[in-house]
């Protein structure tokens, strides 16, 4: 049976453990990366903060919490890989552009990007309970709008909420809610919660009840986009991936219950805290913090 063939981030493991060891340069490595942890563990090994052995432990660390994800790589074998596959590493990173830390890789180009203004030719009109839906195509993509006023259009101008590549289908938005300000209130109380969620990442101090609360709410608002600013909240945490954000729902509960005082829910934070798209989970933070605290 062939060998299953690397995942991005299986390379990126083995490019920073080759780095700690000494085999590869920092540059053209490391600067290539999209994993933040990874990035993390190479440039405290590069500052000198962390030693050889700390570095290796926190590799290990890392495959140990996230050992679903590697497949090919286990804390046993990392040390020991072949000539070849560090090879097959090495070439698929060296491949990529640099990226600054945070950023991620850019995907393949798609006609069409969510929050984006379309307009579109009205093909089909059903009636379906209080709405009207209009049906249209657009560079091979069927288009879909609702409304209540249940108008005849022959065209439809109007925001992409959702993509479904898939299927090829894009659902539009005719109306402004969801790209809607974020209220004062509502402002405040994300920023200090972002605040304290991106400080429990780095000091592991529990946010309060009232900022583990706001982040649940934000979890719901980016889940059932029923709040007026939902697209908003979306584009300011930088478009996180519905999967993701139904991971971090898992976390957030377990903060709720943590920051009120239940122990258990604390044991298996800290037990657990890498299994939620960790990376993902503090590029959104600190995106939403940075535009947040943005002085116009």
């Amino acid at each position: 049976m062939a060998k299953r063939p690397l995942t991005p981030r299986e390379s990126e493991l083995i490019a920073t453990a080759l780095f700690v060891v000494g085999h590869v340069p920092y540059v053209g490595h490391i600067d290539r990366l999209e994993s933040i942890t990874l990035r993390d563990i190479a440039d405290d090994y590069l500052s000198g903060k962390n030693s050889v052995t700390d570095a290796v432990e926190a590799l290990d660390q890392y495959i140990f919490v996230r050992r679903h994800r590697f497949k090919n790589v286990t804390p046993n074998n990392l040390w020991t890989l072949d000539d070849k596959t560090e090879q097959e590493a090495l070439r698929y990173i060296v491949r990529r552009p640099e990226l600054k830390k945070g950023e991620t890789l850019n995907k393949q180009n798609q006609p069409f990007t969510v929050g984006q203004d379309i307009e579109f030719k009205v093909d089909k009109q059903l009636d379906r309970g209080q709405f009207r839906i209009y049906i249209g195509k657009l560079n091979g993509y069927t288009v879909k709008a609702q409304s209540k006023d249940k108008d005849k259009l022959k065209t439809v101008k109007g925001w992409i909420t959702h993509l479904d590549r898939k299927d090829r289908l894009v659902f539009v938005n005719i109306s402004e809610f969801g790209r809607e300000p974020i209220e004062p209130e509502a402002k405040a109380r994300l920023e200090a919660m972002s605040a304290g969620l991106l400080g429990w990442f780095a000091t592991a101090t529990l946010p309060s009840e009232a900022e583990a609360q706001t982040a649940k709410q934000m979890i719901a608002t980016l889940q059932r986009r029923d709040q007026p600013y939902w697209f908003t909240l979306t584009v300011a945490m930088d478009h996180p991936k519905p999967e993701h954000v139904k991971r971090w729902g898992t976390v957030v509960n377990l903060l709720v219950k943590a920051s009120a005082g239940d122990t258990t829910a604390l044991e298996t934070l800290e037990a657990q805290e890498d299994k939620y798209f960790k990376d993902a989970f503090l590029r959104a933070l600190r995106a939403l913090h940075k535009e947040l605290t943005k002085t116009t």
